[in-house]
């Protein structure tokens, strides 16, 4: 299986030490979700048999892979956007995107998981199982294209626009949220 662009582990931005712990922390947590992607992208891919119990371990990963990432967002959005939107308007530029983006993606997930849902009652649906990898291949490259912007603009707009308190506040806040 190819490695995609778009959401590898290598695709992140390197954490730096100017860059505020609670930033680093989610830079960290994107390259996590990327290598997840790329694990349950490559498990797919190789799989010697495709039968019913293929498609539900997939589905597992997949479900494992979608509950890492709903926390990721949720320390982003109610944490990270919540701060920031002190400062900048949440109902446009990159805050708005953001939102969209974590929006557009449960989207995707939700189909994705019917798909593989009916995929599993027909595992040797060779066009339903073509188009499940080209929706997890698809979700894979926004997702790592979400994150690369996030790392870029967001990120970058919270190290600049926050202060230290609200900075060591946000770690600690983040830090909380387990489940």
């Amino acid at each position: 299986m190819s490695r995609l662009k778009g959401f590898t582990a290598y695709d992140s931005v390197s954490p730096t030490m100017s860059m505020a712990p609670a930033l680093q922390l989610l830079c960290k947590e994107h390259a996590k979700l990327r290598k997840g992607m790329e694990d349950v992208w490559e498990f797919a891919g190789k799989a010697s048999s495709r039968d019913t119990e293929f498609v539900m371990e997939w589905l597992v990963r997949e479900r494992k892979l979608r509950q890492a990432w709903e926390l990721h967002t949720g320390k982003e959005e109610r944490v990270l956007l919540g701060a920031l939107s002190k400062y900048v308007d949440s109902d446009r530029g990159p805050l708005a995107v953001m939102k969209y983006e974590h929006e557009l993606m449960e989207n995707l997930f939700d189909k994705l998981e019917e798909d593989m849902n009916r995929l599993a009652k027909a595992p040797d649906n060779e066009a339903l199982y073509q188009e499940v990898m080209q929706q997890f291949r698809n979700a894979c490259q926004i997702k790592g294209n979400h994150c690369y912007k996030e790392e870029n603009s967001t990120f970058s707009l919270a190290q600049s626009l926050l202060s230290e308190s609200e900075k060591v506040l946000i770690l600690q806040l983040i830090r909380k949220m387990k489940h």
